[in-house]
């Protein structure tokens, strides 16, 4: 498709995600202040991952990035809101990187607090104070190695500069050089029949998947690893097995949904300029996708856990019943709101 076509899409993706985020991380919030007490300290890791999706769809929708990928190079492209240095762009783009990649290594963190909840119950206590503190250090070490190496191992060159030049004047002719910032991870190049690697920009390639397939493998293991103890272990309660086959569907869930937009997407990003696959604008996939992730993470979790569930079914059930056979007046106030009012509003009556 046309560079046109695809901006077209990311824009009402950024428009649609942005909204779907911040209104069901708003909804999880409520329900776990109000409904999460049968989840311990998992609530509050479920909460930093609310705030953290709602931050995150907040950095997408100002950046607004691009990505392309063409001549063995990939481009990270944001376009501009408001004018600032090259160097603040390339600092907006590491940052924007920084949160691409702390949405692998929190999801990484469900699982470990899952294991250790399933299968190692003396260590759940490394998610309790003060211990909890050290979880957000742990994660910053892999975020911080993404961000770094994507701000110092792809400095611009003449090459990219001339290169991301001319995408912009083939793809995206409407948008002027001055108003984005990029990032290029040029992997080789060839001048007069001679191909040059770029051993530097391959090591940084190495990190981004050195970080995903470890994310991958944690998921992986401790997913496995809860499964098995759950079928093994039958002595439980059976509120405490229900919530926690609750939990662990929304984890499988949770899995299927990062693998397929952002594990594969991304996959897709760094090998493809490695085999020299010309995808052009169609590596925007890879932001379309990435727009609508972070607000379908946690639907899964208001669809799967029941008390949360059941909130929303009994406050939609209770709305019916008092439009039906409530008093006139009632049903006069109730069909004159908007769903969204629908848990208070039930409270109240």
């Amino acid at each position: 498709m046309s560079g046109e076509l695809w901006i077209t899409l990311v824009d009402t993706a950024d428009i649609v995600g942005f909204t779907m985020t911040f209104c069901v991380n708003i909804v999880l919030l409520g329900l776990l202040r109000t409904r999460g007490k049968n989840l311990g300290t998992y609530k509050y890791l479920m909460a930093f991952f609310s705030v953290f999706s709602i931050f995150y769809a907040i950095i997408e929708s100002i950046l607004r990035p691009i990505m392309h990928i063409e001549n063995a190079t990939f481009f990270l492209i944001s376009r501009k809101r408001f004018n600032y240095s090259t160097r603040l762009g390339k600092i907006n783009s590491a940052f924007y990187c920084a949160c691409f990649a702390t949405s692998f290594v929190v999801s990484g963190v469900h699982f470990v607090y899952r294991f250790f909840a399933t299968c190692k119950p003396d260590l759940l206590h490394l998610f309790n104070m003060p211990y909890l503190l050290l979880w957000p250090l742990g994660c910053s070490i892999p975020v911080t190695m993404w961000a770094s190496v994507s701000y110092f191992l792809y400095p611009d060159t003449e090459y990219t500069e001339a290169a991301v030049n001319n995408v912009l004047k083939t793809h995206y002719n409407w948008i002027k050089r001055e108003n984005v910032s990029y990032i290029a991870y040029v992997y080789y190049q060839y001048d007069n029949g001679v191909k040059y690697v770029y051993i530097k920009n391959l090591l940084g390639c190495f990190v981004h998947y050195f970080v995903m397939s470890m994310t991958f493998v944690v998921m992986f293991y401790c997913g496995y690893a809860t499964w098995r103890t759950m079928n093994e272990h039958k002595e439980v309660s059976n509120k405490t097995r229900q919530l926690q086959s609750q939990l662990f569907k929304a984890l499988v869930l949770q899995t299927l949904i990062p693998s397929i937009f952002m594990y594969a997407p991304t996959g897709v990003m760094f090998i493809a300029p490695f085999f020299n696959i010309d995808l052009n604008a169609n590596a925007n996939f890879i932001v379309f996708c990435s727009f609508l992730y972070p607000g379908l993470d946690p639907l899964i979790l208001i669809l799967i856990i029941r008390d949360f569930r059941q909130t929303n079914l009994y406050a939609e059930e209770r709305r019916t019943v008092l439009m039906n056979h409530g008093p006139p007046l009632v049903q006069t106030f109730l069909m004159a709101q908007p769903h969204k009012h629908l848990c208070s509003h039930s409270k109240q009556l």
